[in-house]
């Protein structure tokens, strides 16, 4: 599939000036285009802006639509330097309802972070939608004179794109008369539909150039942000000059009033501002019966029946020699979702992610080129997957392969993903599942993972490989508060940074008979609250190329 070259073009508005890449535009294929991502800026971006400070919780936005459907996936917001409080971030619709929201985890001191959502979230074409970052100190960098951004799809309003509000994390409704930027950005996934070509003779053969990653953010060449060497405060005033103001004010460059004290506090009263009619909420049409059309059999490693051993990607995944049918996405170009209670998905090919939007769903016998997620918004729903592939080969996906909750994965081969699985409630029981771990730059790959974790998970006779992953935690990775009664046994694991983590957990925690390839993580082998856990018969091994253990080095004590 041929990829055209991004185009570049400069914004400039004020005292902002940013040079923003377009999405790349794809020359029309025989096949589904690739679902792309893209933000209004590259995480490599450089914002040369102006600090604030102003000692009260703050939330700070940014209005944007899109000209197609197609979902938001994350949130990034630019740091500012010594901000050292708590960040969420969150998605909104017009009338103000948050649509997601997530905790920013692992910050870097200043800059660009950026944090996931648990799911990602539908948009509807040309509707309005906020996307914003809370910051519990009032620390938030910020420039005056922006009027708007594109990058691909997606625009931000014509006047008044930043907006805020002061106290608890809620809906930023006010806007600084002189157009403030508060660098938070939203992280944006679509499948570019190209209009279908008239025949005018015969068809030229394909491309071999490969698609653009999907996974990986578009990282248009960006200049720096204003240069404010003069602006000593967010607070400028709506009659004032430009010009520096001799007094620092606690104001986020919003819209202050003359007598406005230096120490705002959570119960600010709003100044009247003139704002912009959000517009209609967007509405999500039904989603199309599912369909299913016969379709090539994608090459796959041999896999499924059981193994004699460790899992290893001969015993995983989809059985040999099984016959695929291609299932049509049938949500924004980018997945299959499925809403029918009881659900039989077997030896099927899903070209993107699986959305189980309903009980009691199986899935058997399948690839899944994407994700396998069960939430949709607050509600998540159950399902058994068993003898089948998530990711494919051809790309570094961060997201986890499987989550969230009320589910069971048993001889599951998973690859193409910074993180495996993904336990985000009760019930989760993975078995006899092979892991092989990838990064992109500024992942915290695991193996398996914990958020919000709730009661019952069982981890059982899995091989998790984090030795080809470049940025990464553990194989390993349970830290969650929330854990109560989880249960590791005999798995083979490698890589990590500490390789097995159990941490801040309660109830029964059991660590046994695992086995963890011998000097495979970089600080150490273990981090364990050893007190509260069963911890038996682990040991540190050596394995050939096929998974085998060779040797024994000898036991894995617990350490803290």
């Amino acid at each position: 599939m041929a990829v055209s070259a991004p185009t570049v073009w400069f914004i400039t508005r004020g005292d902002v000036t940013v040079e923003q890449a377009a999405a790349a535009r794809p020359a029309p294929a025989a096949e589904p285009q690739e679902p792309k991502e893209t933000s209004f800026w590259s995480p490599s971006t450089e914002v040369k802006a102006a600090s604030h400070a102003d000692r009260a919780p703050v939330e700070l936005g940014m209005r944007f639509t899109a000209a197609q459907s197609g979902v938001v996936t994350g949130v990034r917001f630019y740091k500012a330097r010594g901000d050292k409080g708590r960040h969420t971030g969150s998605l909104w619709n017009a009338d103000g309802r948050r649509l997601a929201g997530v905790t920013f985890a692992g910050e870097s001191g200043s800059g660009w972070q950026e944090a996931r959502f648990a799911s990602p979230v539908r948009l509807a074409a040309k509707q309005l939608y906020t996307v914003s970052y809370h910051s519990e100190d009032g620390n938030y960098v910020g420039s005056r004179g922006f009027d708007t951004a594109r990058s691909g799809p997606l625009a931000t309003t014509s006047r008044n794109a930043g907006v805020f509000g002061y106290g608890h994390s809620a809906f930023p409704r006010r806007s600084n008369p002189k157009g403030y930027n508060y660098w938070v950005d939203v992280i944006f996934r679509w499948r570019h539909r190209p209009p279908t070509p008239v025949p005018t003779g015969p068809p030229a053969s394909p491309s071999a150039t490969p698609t653009e990653d999907p996974d990986r953010t578009p990282s248009p060449s960006a200049t720096a942000g204003p240069d404010q060497t003069a602006e000593p405060s967010a607070t400028p005033s709506p009659t004032g000059t430009p010009g520096p103001s001799p007094t620092r004010t606690g104001i986020p460059a919003p819209e202050p009033t003359g007598t406005h004290t230096p120490k705002p506090t959570g119960t600010h009263s709003p100044s009247p501002t003139r704002t912009d009619d959000p517009g209609p909420a967007p509405t999500t049409p039904p989603a199309p019966k599912p369909t299913l059309t016969a379709g090539p059999t994608p090459t796959l490693e041999p896999g499924g029946s059981g193994c004699a051993g460790y899992p290893t990607p001969a015993c995983t995944g989809v059985p040999p020699g099984t016959k695929l049918a291609m299932s049509a996405l049938n949500e924004d170009g980018t997945a299959y979702r499925v809403t029918t209670r009881g659900a039989v998905l077997d030896g099927v090919h899903i070209p993107g992610d699986l959305l189980i939007n309903a009980d009691d769903v199986r899935v058997s016998n399948s690839q899944i080129d994407g994700r396998v997620i069960n939430a949709d918004g607050d509600d998540t729903f159950s399902f058994t997957i068993t003898d089948s592939t998530v990711g494919t080969a051809k790309r570094c996906q961060t997201l986890p392969g499987i989550g969230q909750d009320k589910y069971t994965a048993t001889r599951v081969l998973i690859r193409g993903h910074g993180d495996g699985f993904r336990a985000a409630g009760d019930d989760v029981t993975i078995r006899d599942s092979y892991v092989d771990l990838c990064s992109n730059p500024g992942d915290h790959s695991d193996g398996i993972q914990t958020y919000n974790t709730g009661k019952g998970l069982i981890f059982d006779h899995n091989t998790v490989d984090q030795r080809h992953a470049k940025d990464i935690t553990a194989p390993i990775f349970l830290v969650d508060k929330q854990i109560v009664d989880a249960v590791v046994t005999d798995n083979l694991v490698m890589g990590g940074t500490y390789s097995i983590q159990l941490k801040n957990a309660r109830g029964n925690l059991v660590m046994r008979g695992n086995r963890l390839v011998d000097r495979s993580w970089i600080y150490g082998p273990v981090e364990a609250d050893c007190a509260t856990i069963k911890w038996a018969d682990n040991s540190l091994v050596t394995i050939d190329a096929d998974y085998r253990i060779t040797s024994t080095v000898g036991p894995l004590p617990c350490m803290s």
